[in-house]
């Protein structure tokens, strides 16, 4: 089975922390919107490790696999796993698959539907309808919210994320898609503004590997 990263959800999962909740309605709603928008102004970049666990449910198997996952403000982010890396300074895009000793480099294409940091802050109470769950606590403080696509056409049916209370940063996340698949993605390890290079953001091809430019 050929692991598959979505980069774009990926990408969600370790920014989802930011989203403005200004859908939410009930207790707190609006201090968790103001703690979250605070905490967005405050990251210029960030680092953090990953676990993704795929319950498929047509099958009915599991793939568990981890990885790293490095942003920076300006639509640069780099992703790297066990058998793929992807890495994109806004500008264009290098996606190295080991298993083939191969690199595509192609030209970012920018998605106004995309979880970039420049977007979400936008997009998010745009194309999804949030509710406030009950806090879950366990060793740690946790605000639970789920999120159901406003367009019907949506290859996500819901997700719902984990938030720490205490510094307002994503734990996990879990998505349904509808083929009835649910993702989950544990962060860990979350290093803010530790000052990332962009050269960071680039991808120099190790030596014998294919490089196909497709920009």
């Amino acid at each position: 089975m050929i692991r598959k990263y979505s980069p774009l959800l990926l990408y969600f999962s370790v920014l989802v922390f930011l989203i403005p909740l200004c859908g939410l309605k009930g207790e707190n709603a609006n201090d968790i919107l103001s703690k979250i928008q605070k905490k967005y102004d405050t990251i210029r970049d960030a680092s953090v490790r990953f676990s993704q666990h795929i319950r498929f449910g047509v099958m009915s198997t599991d793939q568990t696999f981890n990885g790293k996952f490095l942003m920076k403000k300006g639509g640069m982010y780099r992703v790297e796993g066990e058998e793929q890396t992807i890495v994109t300074d806004g500008k264009s895009v290098w996606t190295f698959t080991k298993s083939n000793r191969q690199v595509i480099v192609d030209t970012y294409k920018d998605d106004p539907k995309s979880f970039s940091p420049d977007k979400v802050l936008v997009n998010v109470p745009k194309n999804y309808f949030a509710t406030l769950l009950p806090d879950e606590k366990s060793t740690k403080d946790l605000a639970v919210l789920k999120l159901i696509p406003k367009d019907e056409k949506s290859q996500v049916k819901w997700m719902k994320v984990w938030i720490d209370r205490n510094d307002w940063l994503m734990q996990k996340i879990q998505i349904q898609d509808i083929s009835d698949n649910l993702t989950t993605y544990t962060l860990s390890d979350i290093v803010l503004n530790g000052n990332l290079q962009d050269s960071v953001f680039t991808f120099s091809a190790p030596e014998g590997v294919e490089v196909i430019d497709l920009r």
